[in-house]
């Protein structure tokens, strides 16, 4: 059947025209079986964002898929605020998911501690490059999966040979395909067909020949976790990309908190400085009539005079401070420092409001919270920083085992069928012959000494990364128990602010009458207004360390959640304020 098939159908003639047309049939189908960029892009990012969710769900529970392209709204906000900077009219800012409208005025980004978290989760770079980090990992664990697919391979080849009016037509293909499985063994096949035609002259011939190949470790490289390390590992990689993301993302809200209520608190100050500014104001004045009423010595006018001037210029150092804390806020959150924000302060407000219901709940400042060691315990088992360190303990752990699987000899056992079949014309029929063969090889281990101090190195290694781990959780515990401490001391700090400022008032009230009858110095006006500034910048600062103390300890116990948009879950269970 092949005889006649390959032989009596065609003539010469129909035999060149059949050959230049695969022949130009091949260079047709080039371009389709060929990697194009654009295909590349929509594989890797099917295959990268397909693991990324999978892992991604699996250790953080959360149900979305992962995305790794930058929000389109981070470069519209930036351009629009840009525009709005340099002046330009009816500039369109972009709506933000879980922001809804953002409130503009005059070109002004108008932020609260909701959406300044949100649009920091969008736009901050570092967050970028974790999500980035992330998806290229998942590649790679792409990639590590493939080695142990089956993998085709093929090729064809085509041509023709001679003068202008060609002689010669050959052709010819081979497949083959392979696979590793997990204890090691690799199974490899092919299959091979040639043909070739004298185009002017009746000859042609058609060859077949193909082979089966199994090898076989039974020493080193053999079992396996010896085998699937690779995978394993890049396996494992994703996981501490996705933990540390996690973990820069409760460190990262957190910084984004404290520097929106840094910015916050230099805002109040800047206006108790004014509203000191004016009272010394009106004090001076009222020393102006005294003195030329005769009721005041020129050095107490003098006096209420120079703290006016000096609260002048504390005042403008406090705009500039604020100025300061709002810029720095901007590049925090990722805008750019020239564009207008301004920030809700009535956030202040709703803080006072939230911790005054703390505060009278409870007379514990540690109020919810469990024991001391239960805390490092809970830190040392949520935190996702220690669970990465320890999984990396693990690595360097198998890997000692891998450093002495490659001391031991090699010990291969290799063997498979082949086959080859070739016919022309004038032949009786196919010719060839089967074969089969096996083999044994080994490496005797003499020479070892490379993979002899690789094996002691990891051994080292192994007891660093234990020395290491230890460090770390001895420092996880120390920082929660200096935490603790902070949230006691900055509540202590706060209840006796807040005495201190009803003090401050009070003698600034009482002198104020006791001036007006005599029996007070400009001095003592001075310092009470001096008290009163003080104690009300210390309230202010005094409430933020608290909040702020809080946070971080639940940072640093690794309890801190943050949802999708970037808030703090737990404010939107216990009071819903923000």
């Amino acid at each position: 059947m092949l005889n006649r098939f390959f032989f009596g159908i065609f003539s010469r003639t129909q035999w060149k025209k059949l050959s230049c047309g695969v022949f130009c049939a091949l260079l047709a189908l080039l371009p389709v079986a060929c990697m194009t960029p654009e295909r590349a892009v929509t594989e890797a990012d099917e295959a990268g964002i397909r693991l990324a969710t999978e892992f991604w769900q699996r250790q953080t529970g959360r149900t979305n898929e992962f995305d790794v392209a930058r929000p389109a709204d981070a470069l519209t906000l930036r351009v629009a605020m840009l525009a709005a900077a340099r002046g330009d009219q009816r500039v369109v800012f972009p709506r933000i998911p879980e922001t809804g409208d953002l409130t503009v005025t005059n070109g002004v980004l108008y932020l609260n501690l909701r959406t300044a978290l949100a649009i920091a989760a969008r736009n901050d770079r570092p967050y970028q490059n974790h999500k980035e980090t992330i998806f290229k990992t998942a590649l790679s664990l792409d990639y590590e999966q493939h080695q142990f697919e089956t993998t085709f391979s093929g090729l064809i080849l085509s041509a023709l040979d001679g003068d202008l009016d060609a002689k010669t037509a050959s052709g010819g293909g081979k497949a083959g395909a392979s696979k590793v499985f997990s204890n090691g063994a690799k199974v490899a096949g092919a299959l091979a067909l040639d043909l070739v035609s004298l185009l002017r002259d009746d000859w042609r011939s058609v060859a077949f020949n193909g082979d089966f190949s199994v090898a076989i470790p039974l020493m080193r490289g053999a079992g396996k976790d010896v085998v699937m390390e690779s995978l394993t590992q890049a396996e494992r990689n994703l996981v501490y990309a996705i933990r540390n993301f996690e973990h820069y993302r409760q460190t990262y809200a957190v910084s984004v908190a404290d520097a929106y209520f840094r910015v916050l608190k230099a805002y109040q100050v800047a206006k108790n400085s004014l509203d000191n500014q004016q009272r010394l104001r009106l004090n001076s004045q009222r020393a102006e009539m005294m003195f030329k009423a005769g009721r005041m010595n020129r050095i107490e006018k003098d006096q209420a005079l120079n703290d006016l001037l000096t609260a002048k210029e504390s005042e403008i150092s406090t705009r500039k401070d604020y100025q300061a804390f709002l810029d720095n806020f901007k590049v925090i959150v990722g805008l750019p420092p020239e564009g207008k924000v301004e920030l809700d302060m009535n956030d202040l407000t709703r803080l006072e409001k939230f911790m005054e219901q703390i505060r009278t709940g409870s007379d514990d400042p540690l109020e919810g919270y469990p024991s001391e060691s239960e805390m490092c315990r809970i830190a040392l088992t949520e935190r996702h920083d220690i669970y990465v360190a320890r999984c990396e303990l693990e690595d360097v752990a198998r890997n000692v085992k891998i450093k002495a699987d490659a001391l031991q000899a090699d010990l291969t056992l290799t063997g498979g069928p082949s086959f080859n079949r070739k016919r022309s014309t004038g032949s009786g029929g196919f010719n060839g012959e089967e074969l089969w063969d096996a083999s044994l090889n080994m490496d005797l281990p003499w020479e070892r000494r490379a993979e002899r101090n690789a094996f002691k190195n990891q051994l080292i290694a192994l007891e660093q990364s234990k020395r290491t781990l230890e460090e770390k959780e001895d420092n996880v515990k120390k920082t929660v128990r200096n935490d603790i401490l902070s949230l006691i001391a900055a509540r202590a700090t706060y209840e006796n602010a807040i005495e201190k400022m009803k003090v401050a008032e009070l003698r600034v009230e009482s002198n104020n009458l006791f001036q007006q009858s005599g029996r007070s110095s400009m001095r003592d006006i001075l310092e009470a207004e001096s008290s009163l500034l003080s104690a009300r910048n210390s309230l202010c600062n005094a409430l933020v360390s608290w909040f702020m103390s809080d946070l971080e300890l639940r940072r640093d116990m690794g309890v801190l959640e943050v949802d999708d948009s970037g808030m703090f879950t737990f404010l939107n269970k216990s009071a819903n304020v923000f």
